[in-house]
């Protein structure tokens, strides 16, 4: 019977400790351990005491942590439920209830369960829904705007204000178009569901191309240094990296702010490095930006965004089994690098032609 029991707590995917009326640890699974990676030598050890001294560092409120259990503990009888919070970014939701024995509390029971995953997920969808509800309205409202204004005076409009009006129209439209496709992409890359399908690209000749496309979206002239680099890269998700570089450079920058790119060749692969003199990133700000959802304080009001572009810029370059990155630019303003891999062994090489998308 104590076979299957251990077996039981051994197959849960909570952390189970049990402790008993005089301090002692009767029972803690293999789960309880690994959740609060906690060495050998102090998991042997019998005396609770040692365990809370060893796992409490690692929470942002000890002293609440502590606190709790100490109330837990001179209330034989109290039932409890809180949240944990670790420095390191991991959240626990944490049980505890008596142990009884024929209606006697002899001890006390805690289970520990990691919803970090699902906190994540949770904050993603949202903030997901707070992009559809707010970011999205703006060039949407935009559309039905125009086109009403079509509807109605469009007879009576010069060929000069249909060509503006069409114009806002059209520009409208492929911001709803990208930040739709930005959300669709986060929400496959986060379940797996996208792999590169990697094609011989010339990567110079690509990102000229989107500069040029990019300079008559957001009117700013991008000055293009490429090496003559052809890598076996997916071709689209290449695209969308510099893409939302170039936009992310012109949300984030006062109008006329330069724009320059640069594609270095490597021997394992190229670098993409897209310069400004805006403002720059400041340090604290390096690492978040490229997480969903999140952006720099200079955001413009003309030029909406749900502050994913970057997060995509980073997941795309993880797929290419690259990396990017944000350094302070010499002189001023910020240098976005985006590393990417050629993995040859994934394309047949007998195929000469270059791609641009797959």
């Amino acid at each position: 019977m104590l076979s299957l029991l251990e077996a039981t707590l051994e197959s849960t995917a909570d952390g189970i400790l049990v402790v008993g009326a005089d301090g002692k640890v009767a029972l803690q699974n293999q789960q309880f351990i690994r959740m609060w990676r906690i060495p050998p030598e102090v998991a042997a050890n019998e005396d609770d005491g040692r365990i809370l001294s060893f796992v409490v560092d690692q929470l942002k409120d000890p002293d609440g942590f502590l606190r709790k259990v100490q109330e837990l503990y001179a209330d034989a009888c109290a039932e409890s439920f809180d949240i944990l919070r670790f420095k390191d970014g991991r959240i626990f939701e944490r049980y505890s209830k008596p142990q009884l024995v024929d209606g006697v509390p002899v001890g006390r029971v805690w289970s520990f369960r990691d919803i970090t995953e699902r906190n994540r997920i949770d904050d993603l969808k949202d903030n997901l829904l707070t992009a559809v509800s707010h970011e999205l309205r703006t060039p949407l409202t935009a559309i039905v705007g125009f086109s009403s204004t079509l509807e109605r005076w469009g007879i009576q409009m010069s060929p000069e204000e249909l060509a503006d009006l069409y114009a806002r129209l059209s520009n409208n439209a492929r911001k709803l178009q990208r930040l739709v496709i930005d959300l669709l992409d986060l929400d496959r890359l986060a379940r797996g569901l996208v792999e590169p399908k990697r094609e011989r690209t010339d990567v110079a000749e690509l990102v000229t191309e989107i500069a040029r496309e990019t300079e008559q979206v957001t009117g700013r002239h991008i000055r293009v240094a490429a090496d003559d680099v052809v890598v076996a890269v997916d071709g689209p998700k290449v695209e969308r990296i510099v893409e939302n570089l170039f936009i992310n450079a012109a949300r984030h920058t006062p109008p006329g702010t330069p724009v320059w790119v640069r594609v270095r060749a490597l021997d394992d692969g190229c670098l993409i490095i897209v310069d400004d003199a805006g403002p720059g990133v400041p340090d604290e700000l390096k690492e978040r930006i490229f997480e969903p959802f999140k952006q720099g304080p200079t955001t413009s009001p003309q030029s909406p965004g749900v502050g994913i572009g970057l997060s995509l810029v980073a997941r795309f370059a993880a797929l290419h089994d690259g990396r990017a990155w944000v350094e302070d630019r010499p002189g001023g303003g910020a240098s976005f690098r985006v590393l990417l891999k050629d993995v040859r062994s994934t394309v047949d090489l007998r195929q000469p032609e270059l791609s641009k998308s797959s």
